[in-house]
């Protein structure tokens, strides 16, 4: 059975946001002003889908990474399942744009004149 036991809260460190997949140049204009930001970055996951992640801990971990509040944590917490757990699971994306440098290259790369 898995479990959360020597995990260090992977999954309470991030908040991801599925958004809609760019298909033209400017639709990337949205993405490369996240990029810009600390702590945020973009990914493609392995079936396509796109998202904007804020890499920030949930302000009910503690110094052990273990939520204080369980009892009363939120119902996606509740519902994220270990098969879901980046801890538990290999996960390889597509592509992470982590940089404005390396999402420019990705734009690019799409759109070649």
């Amino acid at each position: 059975m898995k479990t959360c036991i020597n995990c260090n809260g992977v999954c309470c460190k991030y908040v991801a946001i599925e958004i809609d997949a760019p298909e033209t140049k400017k639709d990337f204009e949205d993405l490369k002003w996240y990029v810009c930001h600390k702590n945020v970055q973009v990914y493609v996951e392995e079936d396509g889908t796109w998202n904007v992640e804020f890499l920030t801990d949930c302000e009910f971990l503690d110094k052990k990474n273990k939520c204080t509040v369980y009892e009363k944590r939120p119902e996606i917490c509740r519902e994220y399942g270990q098969d879901e757990c980046p801890f538990h699971n290999e996960y390889v994306e597509q592509h992470t744009f982590k940089t404005l440098e390396e999402l420019e290259k990705y734009i690019k790369d799409k759109f070649v004149d």
